[in-house]
């Protein structure tokens, strides 16, 4: 591995290549801007990211220092994340470090590493398609230099949003990254019952949940002045067919469902966060 590249190229190294790191890197890897590097232990993973991404170096591992202007980004599981970290802690205490860790807070990467200058970030599934959400939260030694450049990465697959403290990274899991997993359980329902009670073809009965969907996403973001309470009371009419659906849900105490399996998803996040410890 050569520690050699223009001024104007930023070098962006990846701790780990699965999902979400390749969300993120598969934009940069065209991009002139950046010089990306991508750690990969399993050699199987190492030649496809290769025949992927020929504009990137694959490694199996970090063998130099990062400089100050290098960016870390930590895209492995939280459970490995204290042995890796411990590994390579000698060559990574002067580059800007990005989490990309659900679970592990700020303070548990400061007992394993001797560098605090750290960015706590949560992106979501959906950003390998650049439909993403990332929670970003930025401690105050970060400089807008270097805010604007993490900016830059995330913004190409997807939102940004900016935790102004630390926890809202933990609290956000919940409405933006299981949450995924809470609308496709809901599509699976939607899907099962076309297909097992009302005898639609599984193909025709996935298109037809998939367009109800973005249908559904795109009138909200169509209306922004109308609230989605309002945009469901104008398809449920009084005894109609539509209401009877509402109130089956009320009566099951949906909402309250919906509620649960968000604090039981956030609670998750702290018990793992203290395992990871």
């Amino acid at each position: 591995m050569e520690n050699n590249h223009s001024p104007s190229c930023q070098k962006i190294v990846f701790l780990g290549g699965g999902n979400m790191a390749e969300a993120i890197f598969a934009k940069l890897s065209t991009n002139d801007k950046f010089k990306i590097e991508v750690i990969q232990r399993n050699p199987d993973k190492r030649a496809r990211l290769k025949e992927l991404y020929p504009n990137i170096s694959v490694y199996p591992s970090l063998d130099y220092p990062l400089a100050a202007e290098d960016i870390l980004v930590l895209a492995i599981k939280p459970q490995q994340a204290k042995d890796a970290c411990l590994a390579i802690k000698d060559k990574i205490d002067n580059c800007l470090i990005v989490s990309v860790m659900a679970g592990l807070a700020i303070n548990n990467l400061n007992s394993w590493l001797t560098n605090a200058r750290i960015i706590r970030t949560m992106p979501n599934t959906p950003s390998a398609i650049q439909k993403g959400v990332t929670a970003i939260y930025y401690p105050q030694s970060i400089t807008a230099h270097e805010k604007a450049t993490i900016d830059y990465i995330f913004n190409n697959i997807g939102l940004i949003y900016y935790a102004k403290e630390e926890v809202e990274v933990d609290k956000i899991l919940p409405v933006t990254s299981s949450a995924i997993a809470f609308v496709y359980y809901f599509m699976e329902g939607m899907i099962d019952n076309a297909v097992n009670k009302f005898g639609f073809d599984p193909i025709d009965a996935r298109n037809l949940v998939c367009q109800v969907l973005e249908g559904s996403v795109g009138l909200v973001k169509a209306n922004p002045e109308i609230t989605i309470n309002e945009l469901r009371a104008r398809v449920t009419s009084k005894k109609g067919t539509t209401e009877q659906g509402i109130l089956t849900f009320e009566r099951n105490n949906f909402q309250q469902i919906i509620g649960e399996a968000m604090q039981n998803s956030f609670n998750r996040g702290l018990e793992l966060a203290k395992e990871f410890s």
